[in-house]
């Protein structure tokens, strides 16, 4: 029997290879013909084309035929590709002029045309006020991106703020090459996606958040009680409201109160520091003891977690009462005259 010469030159089949992830991604992004091997596996997607080639030396080829997953043999006339995802194997042989029929080779590959399903996730939540997500510039984003159990496995995983040019993070795992951040205050669109090994890239979706970057901004909070000093009314507690050596005084019977405002997400709480006490969370208006000053501290933190400088105040107590006496005058407030009583008492 001669000898038939029968080659796949699958290397030389037309194909576009996945050899590097493009850097950057955008929504005119077109799928090319890939191919990936991983181990023994060999994943491609249904734009490859399988083109088989043979040769005879001796009375020449007569004609080569192949079979799609066992199915009986038929000739081959022209490049052919796969449509339906999964595992396939091809079977080819080659006949030629003197009735020589090769042994029949299998090449077996894995149909992917499935994309990455990809979620978007943050190394803190997000806080939500109404339909409005918000975050601080510190909030890391990242995307989980897998590919079915069949499919080629991720290659990359893109994310931005521009949606014409998505940057390469990582490979869709939370490493800190894969870290994204945004620093602008003010709303914000990210745009994120994935592409697998061969090239099927996931549908671009897009998240709308709010960066807050600024602390909230605490304050004195007034309350009810109103000072007349100096011909002056004034409400407590005021930096108005002070002594000779500009000291804020307030009472053993008053309280002090604080607030704070945020524009974007909103104050999630104060904190107040007493003197060398700690910082606690504040609660409600302070009470004045007998102690005579009061070094106090306020933060405020926002609720994605911006905290402000501490604002500091000092207050001093009025333990003293008032000193009176009285005073004798006449209706034009001087002093009143005094008789003279003669000494002899004449």
């Amino acid at each position: 029997m001669k000898k038939s010469l029968f080659a796949a030159a699958f290397a030389a089949l037309c194909f576009s290879v996945w050899a590097q992830v493009p850097e950057t991604m955008n929504p005119d992004y077109q799928r090319a013909a890939m191919q990936y091997r991983n181990g023994d596996k060999h994943f491609v997607n249904s734009d490859v084309f399988f083109k088989l080639n043979s040769a005879d030396k001796e009375t020449g080829l007569d004609f080569v035929e192949f079979s799609l997953d066992g199915s009986s043999f038929m000739t081959y006339r022209n490049p052919f590709q796969i449509l339906e995802e999964g595992k396939h194997d091809i079977s080819y042989r080659g006949f030629d002029n003197s009735k020589n029929l090769e042994v029949a080779k299998t090449l077996s590959v894995i149909v992917d045309n499935t994309a990455p399903k990809t979620t978007l996730n943050t190394t803190e939540p997000l806080f939500y006020k109404g339909l409005a997500a918000y975050c601080s510039a510190n909030t890391k984003w990242y995307i989980s991106a897998t590919d079915d159990l069949t499919g080629s496995g991720t290659a990359g995983a893109y994310i931005g703020t521009d949606l014409d040019s998505l940057a390469l993070h990582g490979n869709g795992k939370e490493d800190e090459d894969a870290y994204y951040s945004v620093n602008e205050e003010g709303a914000a669109k990210i745009y994120y996606t994935a592409v697998d090994n061969v090239g099927n890239l996931a549908p671009i979706a897009v998240l709308s958040v709010v960066v807050d970057t600024t602390a909230p901004t605490v304050f004195i909070e007034n309350s009810d009680r109103l000072i007349n000093k100096d011909d002056a009314y004034m409400i407590f507690p005021s930096a108005d409201v002070v002594d000779e050596e500009g000291r804020i005084i307030v009472s053993t019977k008053e309280s002090v109160a604080f607030g704070a405002t945020d524009e974007l997400s909103g104050v999630d709480a104060l904190y107040v520091k007493i003197n060398d006490a700690d910082y606690v969370k504040y609660i409600e208006p302070l009470h004045f003891s007998t102690n005579t000053v009061y070094n106090i501290d306020v933060k405020a933190i926002d609720n994605v977690g911006n905290v402000s400088e501490p604002v500091s105040y000092k207050f001093y107590v009025d333990k003293i009462t008032p000193a009176s006496d009285i005073e004798v005058i006449d209706r034009e407030g001087n002093e009143p005259t005094t008789w003279s009583v003669p000494a002899d008492g004449q």
